[in-house]
This record gives structure tokens, C-alpha cells and sequence, in this order.
């Protein structure tokens, strides 16, 4: 998404969604859980940090979030290492108190009820939402690995035209394999 914001000159807006929030009351698996309860810790702390820093300090705490918990698997709930993840970025490490403090999910629910708005109630993340968050939503795309350079334009091209359709849902296959990730990203 970065890179293809970067080559097309897209504007990224980034807002919070939770997957603990909207799963709260349907079935879910237990370790489906617990993963959802360190992104809810995580976004707490990106929601501090947009208060501070605005959009481009969630762009870079989500980046930074998304390596060291996808790519290096760190205990991102851990509030050590993510006074660490805040420090990289250039953010003030007393920031990672966030990650309990409940007053923050006030801001994530009012990302996701706008989202929730434009995509529905059956979605996860990641989530996008066109327009400046005036024109449709939608969920994905989910890849593994990510293009990068022209082969992200070209998908992102198509994902827009299919998002775009009126009367366009959904667009599946069954994973045949585990998440792939090239060198991590640094800030």
C-alpha cells in the first residue's frame, strides 16, 4: 500500500480498526483472541501517538508495529519492547503506557464505525476505503507476498476497478500458503 501510494501519489489516511472490537460477541477461536487483544494493545498506542504526531505518525508506527510483529514475531505487547518500537520511530517512549489505557478505544470505534459505514459489518482488516472516505469500502486485499514496483500499480489499478462496481463483494480463494515477507521494512 505504501509503495503504491508512493509511485501514484495516493494520499493515505490512516485509521484504526480493531478485530477484538468487532468480533466482540460472535465466536472466535482462542488463540484468534488473544492475537486480536495485542492488536487492540497496539492500536491504543497508535492512537496515542496520532494524537501527537497526526497521520504520518500512524503510517510510521503502523509500518514499524506491522515488521516487528509480522517479520521479526516480537512480543509487541510487551510494553519494552514497544517503548523500543516508539523510540525507533522518534516518538516519546513514554507513549507505550497506551497500551492499557481503555479511554483510547473511544478513537479506534469512531475509526471503525466510519468504516463500518462504508464496507459493512463483515469485514476485517486490512480495510480500505476510497475517496478520501467518501467512496466505497472494502476488505483486502490479503496477499502473500506483496507486490512491489509496477506489479503493485497493476493490482492496485484492478482492486480499485472491482471496488469501484457497484453491486461488487466479494473476491476469494482458499490460502495454499503461509505469509512470505522480504526484508523489513525500516523507518
Amino acid at each position: 500500500m505504501i509503495d503504491v501510494g508512493l509511485q501514484k501519489h495516493i494520499y493515505i489516511n490512516w485509521k484504526l480498526f480493531s478485530l477484538k472490537l468487532i468480533n466482540k460477541g460472535r465466536e472466535v477461536r482462542e488463540d484468534f483472541k488473544i492475537l486480536h487483544e495485542i492488536g487492540l494493545k497496539a492500536l491504543r498506542v497508535a492512537a496515542a501517538v496520532r494524537s501527537e504526531f497526526g497521520n504520518d505518525g500512524v503510517g510510521k508506527i503502523y509500518t514499524y508495529l506491522g515488521a516487528r510483529y509480522h517479520h521479526d514475531q516480537e512480543d509487541i505487547d510487551d510494553p519494552a519492547v514497544m517503548e523500543g518500537i516508539l523510540q525507533k520511530c522518534g516518538f516519546p517512549t513514554n507513549l507505550a503506557a497506551s497500551i492499557d489505557n481503555k479511554t483510547w478505544d473511544n478513537d479506534i470505534i469512531a475509526d471503525m464505525d466510519h468504516a463500518i459505514a462504508k464496507a459493512g459489518s463483515e469485514v476485517g482488516v486490512p480495510l480500505i476505503v476510497l475517496d478520501g472516505g467518501k467512496g466505497p469500502g472494502f476488505f483486502g486485499p490479503v496477499m502473500s507476498p506483496a507486490p512491489t514496483g509496477k506489479q503493485a500499480v497493476k493490482f492496485w489499478d484492478a482492486i480499485i476497478a472491482a471496488g469501484s462496481t457497484p453491486g461488487f463483494f466479494e473476491l476469494k480463494r482458499t490460502r495454499d500458503i503461509g505469509p512470505m515477507f522480504g526484508e523489513r521494512p525500516e523507518i
